[in-house]
C-alpha cells in the first residue's frame, strides 16, 4: 500500500532480481520491525545482510552500486525529484476525495483496520513540520506535475532518458498512489505520462519471495562482520546517538555511530539474541542527536 514500497518493488523489476519481501501491518505496531530498527516507523526498509536502509534512496544505492550513474542526477533532474517526492507527494493526499480514499482504505484494511489506520496517522502527523495543502492547491500541484511530466515526456521515452532510471521511479510512485484512489486520474493522463506510466509499471517486481523470520535472522548472523567508516565532527566513533526524521513521523531510533559523511549516518544496534545490525539513515531530512544530550 506504500507508495514508497512500490518504488523499491519496481526497482527490484528493474533489476530482475529475486528477493524475499516480508509483510507488515499499515501502522504499528510491528514487534519483528521494531526489534531491528528501533522506533523508526515508515516504511519500506531493504535488509541486505546485517545492514538494513532507512531511505529508498539508500536502499537505490545499495542495489545499484553507491556510484551508479543513475543516481547521478543534473540540478533540474533533482528539483524533479525533490518536487516530487515532498510537494506533490503530501499534495496527492490532500487532494484526495475523501470517500474514494476511505474506499480504498477499507478493501485493503477492512473496516477496523481503517479506524486503526486513521488514528495512527492523525498521531504519526503530531508534531510535524510539513504544512498540509488545502484540496484546491493540492488538486493545483498535482495538476502542474503531470503537466511538467508532459513536457518532458514529450521528446523522450524515460525521464532519465535515455534509459528508465531512479527519476522515473521517484515520479512514477506519487501517481501510482494517485491512481490507486482515483482511477479516474489515470484516464485522463496526456498521452505521453500515460504510456511512459504504463511502461513503468510493465518492470514488475522482479521474482518475489515471501520471507521467513528464520531467513531474516539467518541473512544478519551470516554477514555479523565489524562495520565502520568515518566520523565527521562534532561526533565521536562509538557515540550513543538517536536519529529521527525532520518533517513528519519523528519516531526515533538509538545505536552507536559508526559512521557520518554528508549523505548518510549508520548505527550500530545489538538484539536481543545478541546479533548486529547497522541502520543507515540519509542526513538530508534526518535529524541526529547525542542521546547524552537530548
Amino acid at each position: 500500500m506504500s507508495p514508497y514500497s512500490e518504488k523499491l518493488r519496481l526497482t527490484m523489476g528493474l533489476l530482475k532480481m529475486r528477493w524475499m519481501s516480508a509483510q507488515v501491518a499499515a501502522y504499528p505496531p510491528r514487534d519483528a520491525l521494531a526489534a531491528l530498527v528501533g522506533g523508526y516507523r515508515r516504511i519500506p526498509v531493504l535488509q541486505i545482510g546485517a545492514h538494513i536502509y532507512c531511505d529508498t534512496r539508500l536502499a537505490f544505492a545499495a542495489l545499484m552500486g553507491n556510484e551508479s550513474d543513475y543516481l547521478r542526477l543534473s540540478d533540474r533532474d533533482e528539483a524533479l525529484r525533490q518536487w516530487a517526492e515532498q510537494e506533490v507527494f503530501f499534495a496527492v493526499i490532500a487532494a484526495a476525495s475523501p470517500h474514494r480514499a476511505v474506499r480504498l482504505l477499507t478493501r485493503e484494511l477492512g473496516l477496523g483496520g481503517l479506524m486503526r489506520f486513521t488514528r495512527d496517522r492523525i498521531a504519526m502527523t503530531r508534531g510535524a513540520t510539513i504544512v498540509q495543502p488545502d484540496g484546491n492547491t493540492a488538486r493545483g500541484i498535482l495538476s502542474s506535475f503531470v503537466s511538467h511530466l508532459a513536457e518532458r515526456l514529450r521528446e523522450r521515452a524515460w525521464l532519465s532518458d535515455p534509459e528508465v532510471g531512479y527519476l522515473d521511479l521517484c515520479c512514477f510512485h506519487p501517481l501510482w498512489m494517485a491512481c490507486r484512489i482515483d482511477s479516474r486520474i489515470k484516464a485522463n493522463l496526456p498521452l505521453a505520462v500515460h504510456n511512459w506510466f504504463e511502461t513503468i509499471q510493465s518492470l514488475g517486481h522482479g521474482e518475489v519471495v515471501p520471507a521467513t523470520p528464520e531467513a531474516i535472522t539467518d541473512a544478519i548472523d551470516q554477514e555479523a562482520c565489524c562495520f565502520a567508516g568515518d566520523i565527521e565532527p562534532p561526533f565521536l566513533e562509538a557515540e550513543w546517538v538517536t536519529m529521527r526524521p525532520t518533517d513528519y513521523a519523528r519516531d526515533e531510533s538509538c545505536g552507536v555511530l559508526v559512521l557520518l559523511d554528508k549523505r548518510r549516518a549508520v548505527l550500530k544496534r545489538e538484539l536481543p539474541d545478541g546479533g548486529v545490525v547497522y541502520l543507515h539513515f540519509p542526513r538530508r531530512g534526518f535529524e541526529i542527536t547525542n542521546r547524552a544530550a537530548a
